[in-house]
């Protein structure tokens, strides 16, 4: 069995055997093997080529993806930085790969210094500080302390499936960078933090999730509003946006239940667990568990977009004007979640850093909180304070964070494949395999059911009616119930039976020509 996870011989350029075809990046994981080795496995390097030419993506390891992304780069897309695929080895080595397929491995200061002039020597002195670096995930999630040991001024993007994303590392204190929170920036004004890899993988999946206008629904908690909520949104005829949906405050966990797997919006101040929101003249508040375990229970994604004044959409200030949250209607227009947070940061001047945790009942909650909220000198009540005051006097809400609760990837696939809402998708297509089933193996089925359910006698009926409706049950009864349940073990005897009859075919062939071979002489000499 060949072991690939050696590093090459370090300081040393292998360079591709066929740089036309992606299947060549694949010397990135196999240049460790010895030259023995290399010789036979031509073969298989050559092979994935071919089956990357095909749309068939290779398998190239940890830095399979990098290399792929790098490849596909199109010339310039990285601007005037040199565009290398990196990925660090748990022996604290370093592998990098140009667009041509050629593999560098560093393990020394003196050979990082010579990554440029391994892998682009046409580039001139000094180019080392224009590298632009796409690592692989497992580099910053496993082998994060090994960035320090890049070049300086490096520009650095993390690879994740077939998108790359910048990198921004913030430093927390220490000076070896082993305690830098490290983001990846999906949008010009949203990154998301990888300090762990399966909640980060979670979060770039909640991100990319189209928004649909029909299921993502703004409530306004107002005073004499509804006690329930339409199961459709209603759209303004002329912009063809949807309407605020107006909802009374003490009817919201129950009116959930009428927005079954849609997005609700609210606007709102989460403050000791409680959901506290501007109601007519005062603040009043409901506890935040209360309305997450009825989201929860009623698969309804939750979005509260945080505000110091959090007064409701659609109402009037005291100047009269509509009171509307800032950037809002911008981001319900957009495509993708991510779009939607860009958008509500851009409209306040600055990007949101997006967290990811698990809530007790197994859900996603994400908290993208303003970057910069450390770094500001003055806050607090004087922030909250001025908040407030333009609040009050444009009617525009300003939204200083935003909260995220909703379905898991996982249960969230669950019931998108769902045929009918609430039953398991696991019943749903186990009923339809076993309908499947006892479709191919109709015959062998049907005669079991006339066993089990006698053929309908006509003259055991007084009427026609009773007669035919008995039918109707009965064909209702095995197409509805028998079918699917035994499908499966009458599509099995099915098959058997079928094989029997192909392995018995030569013996029926034979006793049929020996049949009519003394058939016509018998005939002969009669």
């Amino acid at each position: 069995m060949l072991s690939i996870t050696d590093p090459p011989v370090r300081g040393e350029v292998v360079a591709a055997a066929d740089c036309r075809s992606g299947g060549a990046l694949a010397l990135s994981s196999t240049a460790a093997l010895s030259p023995a080795d290399a010789n036979w496995l031509t073969k298989i390097v050559r092979e994935s080529g071919e089956a990357s030419s095909k749309g068939t993506k290779p398998r190239l390891g940890a830095l399979g993806d990098a290399a792929l992304y790098i490849k596909a780069l199109p010339d310039g897309a990285a601007g005037s930085d040199l565009a290398f695929a990196a990925h660090a080895g748990s022996e604290g080595h370093w592998t990098f790969v140009n667009k041509n397929g050629d593999v560098f491995t560093a393990g020394t200061p003196d050979e990082m210094k010579r990554v440029t002039s391994a892998l682009a020597p046409e580039a001139t002195a000094g180019a080392e500080s224009k590298l632009a670096l796409y690592l692989s995930d497992q580099t910053v999630f496993q082998q994060r302390s090994s960035l320090k040991d890049l070049p300086k001024g490096a520009r650095l993007s993390v690879v994740i499936g077939n998108d790359g994303y910048p990198l921004v590392r913030r430093n927390d204190g220490r000076k070896d960078g082993l305690q830098d929170t490290v983001f990846a920036e999906l949008r010009s004004n949203l990154m998301v933090s990888m300090h762990d890899e399966r909640l980060f993988r979670e979060a770039i999946w909640q991100l990319s999730r189209p928004l649909s206008t029909s299921y993502l629904r703004v409530l306004a908690l107002e005073a004499g509003g509804p006690d329930r909520l339409a199961a459709v949104p209603r759209f303004d005829p002329a912009t063809k946006g949807a309407l605020v949906d107006r909802i009374d405050p003490n009817s919201l966990g129950a009116a959930l239940s009428g927005i079954r797997g849609q997005t609700a919006v609210l606007t709102a101040r989460v403050e000791a667990g409680q959901l506290r929101f501007v109601y007519g003249t005062s603040e009043r508040s409901l506890p935040l568990a209360e309305i997450e375990r009825a989201a929860a229970g009623t698969d309804v994604n939750l979005v509260i977009l945080q505000s110091s004044s959090p007064r409701q959409p659609g109402g009037r200030n005291w100047l009269w004007q509509t009171v509307t949250v800032d950037g809002l209607d911008n981001a319900m227009k957009r495509a993708t979640f991510a779009d939607f947070l860009n958008a509500l940061g851009a409209s306040r001047g600055g990007r949101f850093s997006v967290d990811v945790v698990r809530s007790a009942a197994g859900r996603t909650v994400l908290r993208a909180l303003p970057v910069s909220a450390d770094a500001r000198p003055i806050g607090g009540q004087l922030e909250d304070w001025a908040a407030e005051f333009a609040s009050a006097i444009t009617g525009n809400v300003l939204t200083s964070a935003v909260e995220f609760t909703g379905n898991s990837e996982e249960r969230q696939s669950e019931l998108d494949h769902r045929v009918l809402p609430g039953i398991p998708s696991a019943i749903q297509m186990t009923y339809l395999a076993g309908l499947f089933a006892g479709i191919l193996g109709l015959g062998v089925v049907r005669d079991w059911w006339r066993r089990l359910w006698p053929a309908e006698i006509r003259k055991d009926y007084s009427g026609a009616f009773g007669y035919h409706a008995a039918r109707a049950a009965k064909l209702l009864a095995f197409g509805l119930l028998f079918l699917p349940l035994a499908g499966v073990p009458g599509f099995a005897k099915t098959v058997m039976q079928q094989l029997w009859r192909a392995i018995t075919w030569p013996n029926y062939a034979m006793r049929w020509i020996v049949e009519r071979f003394v058939h016509s002489r018998n005939h002969a000499s009669g």
